[in-house]
């Protein structure tokens, strides 16, 4: 794809999400002109933006729905559930096509064919007795068939129809009546140039098919004017040019002139045109009055500059502009006044005037030129492609391993004779190359951050949509939207995220008459929190439903034989409700589209420990749910503690490590087949690291007989990890184990140390 085509997906993916907002919106308070308003804008400039590829279908369905509400925001139709229906469907269908695009390349397609039985639909809202034209034609079915051309109308000058015989080209004259609707600029249509980039445009003016109002009756925004068009193109071509328009424009095939004919004479300066010059002059005049307003003079300076350019005077054209400025500035027109006089006598015939015309300073006024040397605004955004990004972010990460690498270093310089000075200078140095590697690492890592907005914006449609087809009634509370976290992690926590909503929707909350019954609210609440604690964030999804039922839970993972019966009896009411995440459990009595499938809160788990989070389930049967996801704030770069056990180094993700403590023997104590410490008031049970890694040392006391404990945390409860000694702490790259060690879950990945050895990361939710 071209890089325009993917910064018009990006964009329109930005715009689609902001169409999805406004009707959810308008849907709560249908009287918001600025909800309205702002809707409007944001399908305007996706049609815009559409128009420039060949997006037919999608173009047309988005007219057709900027048509809609341009009804409703006049007041001819009311904002209803229904029409909310129907514009959320075209949004949709606008992201299908967009995706289509992306994925295949085709802007066509079956979802084109979709897109204008859409367009029909909404049109059909607007006006049930006036259906929209079929694709590709247009209202000049009257018109005489292709084959049987007829006389071109009398006043198209002889010197258009002799350039139309001398184009030298196949295709077929065409002469074309343009007559855009009243109300085109408020639907977003540019008649201007469409007029100018008809294909094969050989001639054309500007007409008034009826008669001016009165001045006062002058409605600026009500479109007055027509265009006449000569064109050699194939009758196809300019079909599809006016396609979007086709109702307004008819095209009349005319005979090519004979090849004897001669150009008349050029058309002589237009008598109209020096009466319009007239009155601007006149009204350049009247700039002495109270009510006058600056923006009566630019007005008046750019029909003058226009007459110029109308008059092949374009240098003259150019300086209107700046003389217009410099009347403002002095309030002495006569620069502007004999310009003027210039070409009104160029206008009604005196060609010499051209060549006389006023004086012009070569430079521009003081304070026109100084408006010209005032800064442009510039944008203060910036769109850069993620690799870029993700490149410059994996180039820091190797700096911070070669940074690594120099304690390493400075200790081998202090065993060399003399070394104790260079220990020093690699010492400060080191200092130094940290110092800028963090603020490096921290300031790329900012540009990757996102606010989880962008996840959490799909929530309100998803409910609106769920709630009405279960028959709930739900109320839906988001919190902490500006929470941010890196690209990868927003965009992979969105499916389980939905998949979650979906559930407490389905399976959670109650029907109204049966909240009822139960003493509460018809109306059921699902509140979705985001926060940032520490280099962490924590998502949390509650609901205020019925909740989990631990026996039922048992009972069906039993059935499904994931548990053996007796293991599910020992099981607390907490733990036998952790059962969901076993792979396959469902206790969904029938298939559907929304549930029973058994693939769901295990692949949730996958995807948060694939991300190097924690996911917990809480559950009061009657009360509700509560589901909370705990993740990093990037996976990018991970911070380790490392640690050695029987002579071999691991590292530790810090996010996972509570605290580490040393303590003497004989505060450990034996628990059942185990052992435990007392720490803080609660009991911490204690597991050798080398069991966990099936090594048969024993962990090793340190000379005073202590042990060296790692405490990591397992949902609500604390686990202590007992080593050897404990290392440095470290940012790494961690790197994803190869597939002959995939399978092996108590490692999640690798990294390489400053001294070159590779150390293996462990996975602190298999170890706890």
């Amino acid at each position: 794809m071209s890089r325009l085509l993917d910064q018009f997906l990006a964009e329109a993916q930005d715009l689609l999400q902001g169409i999805d907002a406004g009707l959810m919106q308008l849907e709560r308070t249908p009287d918001d002109d600025a909800a309205m308003n702002a809707l409007f804008r944001c399908v305007h400039t996706l049609k815009g933006n559409s128009g420039l590829f060949d997006m037919a279908e999608m173009t047309r369905l988005l007219h057709a729905a900027e048509d809609l509400m341009d009804a409703v925001r006049g007041g001819v139709l009311p904002f209803t559930p229904v029409l909310a229906d129907q514009l959320l469907r075209a949004a949709d269908l606008v992201s299908a096509l967009c995706d289509q695009v992306a994925q295949s390349g085709d802007t066509h397609g079956p979802r084109g064919d979709e897109a204008v039985a859409m367009a029909a639909t909404l049109r059909a809202l607007i006006a049930p007795a006036s259906p929209e034209p079929a694709a590709g034609t247009s209202a000049q079915s009257t018109a005489p068939p292709a084959d049987q051309p007829v006389d071109p109308p009398a006043d198209i000058p002889a010197p258009a129809l002799a350039a139309a015989r001398d184009h030298g080209g196949e295709d077929p004259l065409v002469f074309i009546r343009y007559l855009p609707s009243e109300q085109c600029y408020f639907s977003g249509d540019d008649p201007l140039r469409n007029a100018r980039q008809a294909p094969g445009r050989i001639w054309g003016r500007i007409v008034a098919p009826q008669d001016w109002p009165p001045l006062a009756e002058l409605d600026a925004y009500c479109n007055r004017l027509a265009f006449e068009l000569v064109c050699a193109a194939p009758h196809e071509a300019l079909s599809r040019h006016f396609r979007y328009v086709a109702d307004q424009v008819s095209l009349i095939p005319i005979p090519v002139p004979a090849a004897e004919a001669e150009p008349g004479p050029a058309a002589e300066p237009s008598a109209d045109l020096a009466s319009l010059l007239a009155d601007q002059r006149a009204t350049l005049l009247e700039a002495d009055r109270p009510d006058w307003h600056a923006g009566r003079v630019r007005a008046a300076v750019g029909v003058l500059a226009g007459g110029a350019r109308q008059l092949g005077l374009a240098d003259l054209a150019g300086r209107l502009p700046a003389l217009g400025d410099a009347f403002l500035d002095s309030d002495d027109p006569a620069a502007l006044i004999e310009a003027a006089d210039m070409l009104i006598a160029q206008a009604r015939g005196a060609p010499d005037a051209a060549a006389t015309g006023p004086d012009t300073p070569s430079a521009a006024p003081p304070a026109a030129a100084a408006r010209a040397d005032e800064p442009v605004a510039a944008s203060r955004s910036l769109r850069v492609d993620q690799a870029r990004i993700d490149r410059l972010l994996n180039l820091v990460g190797e700096m911070a391993v070669a940074r690594n690498a120099l304690p390493y270093l400075a200790r081998h310089a202090a065993r060399l004779e003399g070394g104790r000075e260079l220990e020093r200078e690699i010492k400060a140095q080191h200092a130094a190359i940290s110092r800028i590697t963090d603020e490096l690492q921290g300031a790329i890592m900012q540009i990757r951050m996102m606010p989880v907005a962008l996840v959490f914006e799909r929530f309100p449609r998803l409910v609106r949509d769920l709630s009405r087809r279960l028959g709930k009634q739900i109320e839906l509370v988001l919190e902490g939207e500006e929470t941010e976290a890196d690209k990868n992690i927003v965009e992979s926590i969105a499916d389980p995220l939905i998949h979650m909503v979906r559930n407490s929707l389905d399976h959670g909350l109650e029907m109204p008459e049966e909240r009822i019954a139960a003493g509460k609210p018809a109306t059921g609440r699902i509140a979705i929190r985001a926060a940032q604690e520490g280099d962490r964030i924590r998502i949390e999804i509650r609901d205020d439903g019925r909740g989990i039922d631990p026996e039922r839970v048992r009972a069906r993972a039993v059935e499904r034989g994931l548990i053996a019966p007796d293991a599910a009896a020992q099981l607390s009411e907490r733990d036998a409700v952790q059962l969901v995440f076993l792979p396959g459990f469902s206790t969904a009595a029938a298939i559907s589209d929304l549930s029973g499938r058994g693939v769901g809160m295990d692949v949730v788990r996958t995807a948060v420990e694939r991300l190097h989070g924690d996911i917990a389930l809480d559950s009061v049967p009657g009360r509700g749910t509560t589901v909370q996801i705990m993740l990093p704030l990037s996976v990018a770069i991970t911070r380790v503690l490392v640690i050695e056990t029987d002579g071999q180094r691991f590292a530790v993700p810090v996010d996972a490590v509570v605290e580490t403590l040393r303590v003497p023997e004989t505060a450990v104590q034996g628990v059942g087949q185990g052992q435990a410490i007392v720490r803080r008031g609660r009991i911490v049970a204690l597991r050798p690291l080398n069991d966990a890694l099936g090594i048969a040392a024993a962990p090793r006391r340190s000379a005073a007989g202590e042990l060296a404990i790692l405490i990591l945390q397992r949902g609500d409860e604390q686990i202590g990890l007992i080593v050897d000694d404990f290392r440095e702490t470290l940012d790494v790259i961690q790197k994803p184990l190869g597939a002959m060690l995939a399978g092996i879950d108590i490692y999640s990945g690798s990294t390489l140390m400053g001294d070159g050895a590779v150390v293996m990361v462990l996975n602190a939710r298999r170890l706890a």
